[in-house]
């Protein structure tokens, strides 16, 4: 977790940690969209109990 308490995100295409939250739900309610800005990807990360597996 990052120190404005937002969950540490890791690119699971290049490993990049530049990545943010795309939207809060993504092609299914469990789970949230992201974006990297190091190789410019959207990805799903899937939600536990509504919140993200870091929190």
């Amino acid at each position: 977790m990052t120190d404005s308490g937002e969950p540490t995100v890791e690119c699971p295409h290049c490993g990049s940690q530049d990545a943010e939250q795309e939207s809060a739900f993504g092609s299914e309610v469990s789970k949230s969209q992201y974006y990297c800005n190091g190789c410019h990807t959207v990805f799903e990360r899937i939600k536990w109990e509504g919140k993200q597996p870091d929190e």
